[in-house]
């Protein structure tokens, strides 16, 4: 079947259903004034949605490509559209397609040898910055236990105080306790 007319026969159809409706509705007599404005504006609307389809098929019929065998995809980002036309493409080795990857096939090395420079190029400049920041970490660390170690000392010191501080007050206290019961013995 050829495209084309049955595109033109759907047109047909269509223009001549709207075509038949409206002869329909101007055959209808109705004495009522509300009646008539109502097949009024119905008739209206058809012509207008005739004048719409005709406008439509006329650009279609313009734009039309009967040669060639269209096919639309649509979904998702990342679903895999591109790569399914690619590979119909390649598929039935259709011919711009073929020429584009004969043409680039060159190409390609060249961009896979610069690519790969790129990427130890990165991979050096990564083991730099990783090798750097290692070395300030390790570098934090002694510092966090040599500070750990100080505040040890610190906290021992400190204890120590206490303690002689402690035994003195004990002292002390043990001494005025003592002269408080002697003064109470001896009274």
């Amino acid at each position: 079947m050829d495209p084309k007319q049955d595109f033109n026969r759907l047109y047909s159809n269509v223009s001549a259903s709207i075509s038949a409706a409206l002869l329909d509705i101007s055959e209808l007599r109705v004495d009522h004034e509300q009646g008539q404005k109502e097949i009024g504006n119905m008739m209206a609307r058809l012509r207008d949605i005739q004048a719409r389809f005709d406008d439509e098929l006329n650009l279609l019929e313009r734009h039309a490509e009967w040669d060639k065998f269209t096919i639309a995809f649509f979904g998702e980002t990342n679903a895999g559209k591109s790569t399914i036309l690619e590979s119909l493409r390649i598929l039935f080795h259709e011919e711009t397609r073929q020429q584009l990857l004969e043409q680039n096939a060159g190409n390609l090395e060249k961009y896979k040898q610069a690519l790969d420079a790129q990427v130890n190029c990165i991979r050096e400049q990564m083991y730099e910055l990783s090798t750097h920041y290692v070395g300030e970490i390790e570098a934090i660390q002694r510092s966090t236990s040599a500070l750990s170690l100080i505040l040890r000392e610190e906290s021992a010191a400190r204890i120590r105080t206490r303690i002689l501080v402690a035994g003195v007050i004990g002292v002390a206290f043990g001494s005025a306790l003592g002269a408080v019961f002697a003064h109470f013995l001896l009274a």
